[in-house]
């Protein structure tokens, strides 16, 4: 999963003061815009949206915003997937003034080709080489990791909090790398720890806290399981049982009401704007979309 692998690439680009000027608009404990719950959603057993990508256009007079909902695919050498031409076509039938992506600031990455954007960075790598063709801006719409965190540890201990980060934003990129090598597993999950969670997100962990061996206790007291990498507890946000899916639902209700806001904030600026996430943010963010899009402005 590349949206993963992204994450914390990114946060090597990001400088913190950038970050403090582009969140401080925001209250994240605010609902600021209508979104549908989660669990109302109707999709099938799997999760999967209707089509991929699932696309929706929202226009009033001259603004118009499209979203390209997708389902992230998990094999990272799966370069040829219809999901990238219907995004690619789509977004020059419009041709926007701006782009939004998923998974960090990736406003400074270059590729040499599409291949190479595809098999490092999936849609998100596509979107920004694509947007880079039209000499367009790429705007990361995601939260940062330190408001996020400090949001969600008012709900969860940290244990249960790194259940779950770590499970979503760590463990599935190994799985997806097919890494193997124990001793690459604990170098890489250290450094995650530490840049990721603890730096850039803020979170003070103790020695304890830092290790691999207190994740897996906290992933396997969440779920009453063993912690095996090849059977990771998918998210599922839909399923109204367990804390571990609680957590996930929390979280994905943080970001979409930042990513809500920061295409509100964009339209003002812009005429057309162009947006590829993950397809489940599409479907709880549409009431909101609808707002937006419709709202007065000069």
């Amino acid at each position: 999963m590349k949206i993963y692998t992204l994450i914390l690439v990114s946060l090597f680009i990001v400088s913190c003061n950038i970050k403090k000027q582009n969140n401080k608009h925001i209250e994240h404990s605010e609902k600021l815009y209508p979104t549908v719950s989660y669990l109302d959603l109707k999709l099938d057993e799997s999760g999967n949206l209707p089509e991929n990508p699932y696309i929706l256009e929202f226009e009033n007079g001259k603004k118009k915003i499209v979203f390209c909902g997708v389902n992230h695919l998990t094999d990272n050498s799966d370069i040829t997937n219809p999901m990238f031409g219907k995004i690619e076509k789509k977004f020059f039938d419009i041709s926007p003034n701006i782009s939004i992506n998923e998974g960090g600031d990736i406003s400074k990455k270059v590729y040499k080709s599409k291949r190479e954007a595809l098999l490092k960075d999936g849609e998100i790598g596509l979107l920004k080489i694509i947007s880079d063709s039209l000499k367009i801006k790429t705007i990361d719409g995601d939260i940062k990791a330190n408001l996020e965190f400090k949001e969600l540890l008012k709900y969860y201990s940290k244990g249960e909090f790194l259940a779950y980060i770590v499970t979503e934003r760590f463990m599935w990129s190994l799985k997806g790398e097919r890494i193997k090598d124990q001793k690459e597993i604990d170098t890489r999950y250290s450094q995650f720890i530490q840049n990721y969670i603890m730096k850039f997100g803020e979170v003070k962990l103790n020695t304890k806290e830092q290790t691999l061996d207190f994740y897996k206790a906290n992933y396997e007291m969440l779920l009453n399981r063993k912690f095996n990498l090849e059977e990771l507890e998918p998210t599922n946000p839909f399923d109204p049982i367990g804390k571990f899916q609680e957590i996930g639902r929390k979280s994905k209700e943080i970001r979409d009401q930042y990513l809500l806001k920061t295409i509100d904030n964009l339209l003002d600026t812009n005429d057309k704007v162009f947006i590829v996430f993950g397809g489940w943010h599409l479907l709880t963010c549409e009431p909101g979309l609808k707002q937006i899009i419709n709202r007065k402005r000069e």
